[in-house]
């Protein structure tokens, strides 16, 4: 609102110098009276002001629906629409300046891939919207479990990753956490039991996003063929092809 009265502030300050000037060529060009100078000036000023502010409204309202499409079309571009954490892309843009600041000052940065064991079942049983409202669950409950700097993103039907400045150790014991507090959730009027696997890896100073992400992905794939619903991380890059 403070820019619309600015946009009206100014509109009335363009109508003053309009009528002012009109005042003064009426009256010393044209050389009509005083009366009738003011009369006309003063009529031109009410309409140019009131004509002015309604088209100053209309901009305005227009620049603030412009301003709003255009923040939604960001959004859209950056976070998932079910879970409203960052997509894949824009996670992977952000987690990119995590590995170089890392690397410039010597941080632990580890990641995790979260991978809901029984979303199929459940997507089969339920629904694929009560799967939507699980997903958005589970995500709400991975966001309380992280700090401000942790970075979270959805990286496939039903798998999140997490990035965060801190050891496989340390993110290991997240994990648990996380696991605990979806294990057992209460949507609509059903009870849904949720089994998580979940892989680990650190970034060497030697990889890159791509390689931490295999390593993530690595150990995930050994969670859940140990039986899953269980956290595992890797010691060493075991890539299997």
């Amino acid at each position: 609102m403070n820019k619309f009265i600015k946009f009206v502030l100014f509109d009335f300050l363009i109508s003053i110098i309009i009528g002012v000037s009109l005042f003064l060529i009426l009256n010393n060009i044209f050389y009509l009276n005083d009366e009738l100078s003011f009369f006309i000036s003063s009529s031109i000023f009410v309409l140019f002001f009131i004509f002015s502010s309604f088209l100053s409204f209309f901009v305005f309202k227009l620049k603030i629906k412009i301003e709003e499409l255009n923040f939604q079309i960001d959004k859209l571009s950056k976070f998932d629409e079910t879970t409203n954490v960052y997509k894949r892309l824009y996670f992977i843009e952000i987690v990119e300046k995590y590995i170089n600041a890392a690397k410039r000052k010597n941080l632990p940065l580890s990641a995790m891939i979260i991978d809901i064991d029984n979303f199929q079942e459940i997507n089969r049983q339920y629904g694929h919207n009560f799967g939507d409202k699980i997903l958005k669950v589970i995500a709400e409950k991975i966001k309380e479990n992280l700090r401000k700097s942790d970075v979270l993103g959805r990286f496939g039907g039903d798998e999140f990753i997490i990035v965060s400045f801190a050891t496989k150790e340390e993110l290991y014991n997240l994990a648990k956490r996380i696991s605990k507090s979806v294990s057992s959730l209460k949507i609509d009027e059903y009870e849904i039991n949720i089994m998580l696997s979940i892989g680990i890896a650190q970034l060497s100073i030697y990889e890159d996003l791509q390689k931490l992400i295999k390593k993530t992905e690595e150990a995930k794939l050994l969670a859940k063929q140990k039986g899953g619903n269980r956290v595992d991380y890797l010691e060493h890059f075991l890539l299997f092809e």
